[in-house]
């Protein structure tokens, strides 16, 4: 049965009016008229209105009760979460800037802090990878002539298995239309060359000198995005084990960084003194020790290309302002065959030089002094600030004279006597011991309590779009620019939506078991705008039920590709696995895997309703369908996107249709799906079946007044044999 809320006064207005006049008798005798005219009725009704509005204020739970009945179950609100972002500085200083951790970087009014130290030097990086080229053609002597001449030029024979390769630069601005990622994996040596270019006007052996021994940051951004279209029915066994929870989080696989200077001097190998790129397989900032001192390439004497050696560069700008040839590659195979440890590099969207990264917060800039001491059980102290980013306080406690820091848990269950232990709730701002007793250690009478440092900030408004961030509060003579957006900000949970959490928090106690722990795990990763789990699912055999597999199905909040049909990037399968690995069941084999879509096609004829404009009607129809067609909510059926394996049917999508204001009625719908017989048709179908990964696509949709047009095809244009019309004033009448 159903909990029924207390009510603690049910009187309304008519019940208060009615005890008020029965006690004027005994209160005020001399009081006879009790018509509504007059004017001391017109008072009780007042009265009497404002007793009702006050019962019906005590008959609620008010939001701070909410609050602290959450905070007895341990169910905290979740608190905002901040955006990340890759930035570039640049400078003109030839000794070079430094800029420290948790220098401020701004995009407007949001600010973000640098996750790391970085030395900023008047240099450039570009990315150049040795792309392959298809043969050359029997017949075309001159291109065979071409060759043997570079062959020549590198004092090697014709004889031999041979791979030629044109030199491909990355582009300078990932986000700018047509850039295209290049894959590493694909180049004739499997490596990323990176030329490190001085500035203009900077003198190379001067700065040469400065950066003799030093650190150069350089940054490397990954195309990560799954294959389009991707489609479970054709994975692989191998295929299948890239989603397996082990695969996507592995290890870090090694690395070599060279430096090269000439092309008949071996290359020198180079200290990486921090890398959070994870040995180059995702976006981050790789922290390079150069040698001491720097050799500098001989400017008359450019790489020939071959083995070991960089690719030319076709502007001879760029070539003369060359200062250092990186490399980044995997291990070479073992002696005895054994492969190289590792997968190849794979797809590089964007290289560049004084890279950092930076998180949508502030710091304090002084230690808190947040009390002293009660001895006592349950003991509770406000931060400064709210908002607090998770593990980024560091408290002491004044014990005997002599400041020992305390260590953050997430609860007192796993607590021993004596402990050191406190929580933080995030998003109030509060730190909080134990009990004592058998619990935990908890601050004595007289011991001060102070917070040394911690990080506050996050929200939506952090998710920046790419160049935004443009200036630097911290360092003079600095700029700085991002050249991809900012991700993973989120708002901190309402309060309703963290009471509907509690049924299943208090269920799920933190655990992976049940198909609806998987997903409600899933969504709490920022950038998973949807998660469903699909029980008995191996993606190797979908159709095939597999004892003790999980595979959990995440859609993005958005994707830049493609909106209507969004897929995760295997960075967001990465998250998500490594948030849910460690909370499942031993005996449970986890996959990570996004939607496979199923194209359909649509095509509407209605009439319009008299008074109402017909392409405001179009509009409306094809929106209507689309939203209802959706995968992401607020939109599909039920507002929750469209549902896994949930059939298609045309006479359902007429419905939809004929909901809208305008629409008279339907001249006919159809539905339709890509002909297997027909390459780039479509055939109309009354449904759609879907298997239970698949989610409908809308590839092609047009509503028009009348019949429908064929399913597939665009809007009618301008019959090819119509003559344009020329515009011409005519000019006055001269007397």
């Amino acid at each position: 049965m159903s909990l029924i809320g207390p009510v603690l006064d049910d009187r309304d207005f008519e019940q208060l009016r009615a005890e008020l006049i029965q006690r004027i008798p005994t209160y005020a005798p001399e009081w006879t008229d009790h018509n509504a005219s007059d004017p001391g009725i017109a008072l009780l009704d007042l009265f009497a209105f404002l007793g009702e509005s006050v019962l019906f204020r005590f008959n609620q739970i008010p939001d701070a009760t909410k609050v602290a009945f959450l905070s007895l179950l341990g169910v905290p609100a979740l608190p905002a979460r901040p955006a990340h972002v890759l930035s570039a500085l640049r400078t003109e200083n030839p000794a070079g800037v430094r800029v420290p951790r948790g220098g401020e970087l701004r995009a407007g009014d949001v600010s973000f802090e640098t996750e790391g130290e970085v030395s900023v030097w008047p240099v450039e990086a570009l990315g150049v990878v040795k792309q392959g080229v298809p043969p050359a053609a029997e017949d075309d002597a001159a291109e065979q002539a071409r060759r043997c001449d570079a062959l020549l030029r590198l004092g090697l024979g014709s004889g031999g298995r041979v791979r030629f390769f044109r030199s491909r630069l990355l582009p300078p601005d990932p986000a700018a239309p047509g850039a295209e990622p290049a894959d590493v994996a694909d180049a004739v040596d499997r490596a990323l060359w990176i030329a490190v270019l001085h500035g203009e006007g900077i003198e190379r052996d001067v700065l040469a000198r400065e950066l003799s021994g030093r650190s150069l940051f350089i940054g490397v951004a990954f195309d990560e995005s799954v294959d389009r279209p991707f489609l479970l029915s054709k994975l692989d066994a191998a295929g299948a084990d890239r989603y397996r929870s082990a695969s996507l989080d592995r290890t870090v696989p090694p690395t070599l960084w060279r430096l090269w200077s000439a092309d008949r001097t071996p290359p020198l190998s180079l200290a990486v003194a921090g890398d959070t790129t994870e040995g180059l397989t995702t976006t981050g900032v790789v922290e390079l020790t150069l040698p001491d001192p720097l050799p500098l390439p001989d400017p008359s004497a450019p790489p020939s290309g071959g083995k070991d050696s960089p690719p030319p560069l076709d502007d001879p700008g760029q070539a003369a302002r060359v200062i250092a040839w990186l490399q980044a590659t995997r291990p070479e195979p073992a002696a005895d065959g054994a492969a190289a440890s590792g997968d190849p590099i794979h797809r590089v969207r964007w290289v560049g030089a004084n890279a950092v990264r930076a998180v949508q917060a502030r710091s304090i800039v002084a230690p808190e002094l947040l009390g002293t001491g009660t001895g006592g059980a349950g003991q509770t102290y406000p931060l400064v600030h709210s908002g607090v980013l998770a593990r980024t306080l560091v408290l002491d406690v004044e014990e005997a004279g002599r400041w020992r820091q305390w260590s953050e848990v997430d609860g007192f269950t796993t607590s021993r006597t004596g402990d050191r232990h406190y929580t933080v709730d995030l998003a109030a701002g509060e730190v909080r011991f134990g009990d004592g007793g058998q619990g935990p250690r908890v601050p004595q009478l007289g011991e001060r309590i102070r917070v040394r440092t911690y990080r506050y900030g996050g929200g939506a408004a952090g998710n920046v779009a790419a160049g935004a961030i443009t200036q630097v509060a911290d360092a003079t003579g600095v700029d700085v620019g991002n050249p991809l957006p900012a991700t993973g900000g989120r708002d901190a949970e309402p309060l309703d939506a963290a009471l509907e959490r509690i049924p299943g928090e208090v269920h799920r106690r933190d655990r992976a078991v049940t198909a609806d722990d998987f997903r409600e795990l899933a969504l709490r990763v920022p950038g998973v705008a949807r998660a469903e789990t699909l029980r008995l699912l191996h993606p190797a055999v979908p159709d095939v039920p597999a004892a003790g597999v999980v595979s959990v199905l995440v859609l993005p909040a958005d994707d830049i590709r493609d909106p209507a049909a969004p897929l995760p990037d295997r960075a967001l399968l990465r998250e998500v696995t490594r948030y849910l690995d460690p909370r499942r069941l031993i005996t449970t084999e986890l996959y990570v895997i996004p939607p496979e879509y199923r194209p359909i096609g649509l095509a509407a004829g209605i009439v319009v309703r008299a008074g109402f404009q017909v392409d405001a009607v179009r509009r409306w129809v094809e929106l209507i369908l689309r939203q209802f067609l959706a995968p992401l909510p607020p939109f599909g059926p039920e507002g929750q996107g469209w549902p896994l394996g949930r059939t298609v049917r045309r006479a359902e999508l007429e419905a939809v249709a004929v909901q809208v204001d305008g629409v008279e009625y339907l001249e006919g719908l159809l539905l339709a799906v890509p002909d297997p017989v027909a390459p780039g048709g479509m055939r109309a179908v009354p449904v759609v079946e879907l298997a239970r990964h698949q989610l409908p696509q809308v590839v092609g949709l047009t509503v028009v007044s009348g019949a429908p047009l064929a399913p597939g095809s665009d809007y009618r244009p301008l019959p090819p044999d119509a003559p344009d019309v020329v515009i011409a004033p005519l000019p006055r009448d001269v007397c």
